[in-house]
């Protein structure tokens, strides 16, 4: 017995199952992942579909936002190539992702403009040299300035231009959940990882 467990045979053995493990692994990680990017993506669609809709019946974005929260297509769009074999239906996936991302910079400009209105500089402050010449807590008066109003807030007005390009974008934004593109990814996403290959 000893000796068969020293021969050139179990040892062969041995390293052939431990290979075939380490195949195996992988082969399950890799196809683990791509089922698990295809039900990302799919979530990701069917969420910024809802989000486009809803502004279509009401023309507003809230400003705290976001039709995409996450991009999992541009990080994993080499997983599906071999499935979606046409250009045009990774072309179909990338324009919608490409549009959903713009719509969230474009509400993103918008709620900086409403957040941040513009700083007001008060104009009629004294050159420093006079204030060096003057008593330690000197008068408006002393310094030979007149006290400045405090200004109201301005109103911040959004562009018109920012509202109109993003009622363009969510305009022609294609819906694409329920497209055979789609349903490819439905289907991986679907799969067990042995058939996923």
């Amino acid at each position: 017995m000893s000796s068969f467990l020293n021969s050139n045979f179990f040892i062969a053995l041995v390293t052939f199952c431990v290979g075939s493990f380490a195949i195996y692994l992988y082969v399950k990680q890799k196809s683990d992942r791509k089922r698990d990017a295809a039900k990302l993506i799919l979530q990701e669609i069917r969420y910024a579909e809802q989000k486009i809709r809803k502004f279509r019946e009401v023309e507003l974005y809230k400003l705290y936002d976001k039709v995409l929260p996450t991009n999992s297509w541009n990080d994993n769009i080499h997983l599906f190539i071999k499935d979606l074999k046409e250009v045009q239906n990774l072309d179909l996936i990338s324009d919608f992702y490409a549009k959903a991302s713009y719509i969230d910079t474009l509400i993103a400009t918008i709620s900086r403009q409403k957040n941040n209105p513009p700083i007001i500089i008060a104009q009629n402050l004294p050159p420093r040299a006079s204030l060096r010449a003057t008593p330690a807590s000197p008068s408006a008066q002393q310094i030979g300035v007149s006290p400045v109003a405090p200004q109201r807030p301005t109103i911040v007005e959004i562009s018109p231009l920012s509202q109109q390009i993003l009622k363009e974008v969510s305009m022609s934004v294609e819906f694409i959940y329920n497209t055979p593109v789609v349903e490819t990814l439905r289907k991986i996403s679907e799969k067990k990882w042995y058939q996923i290959i």
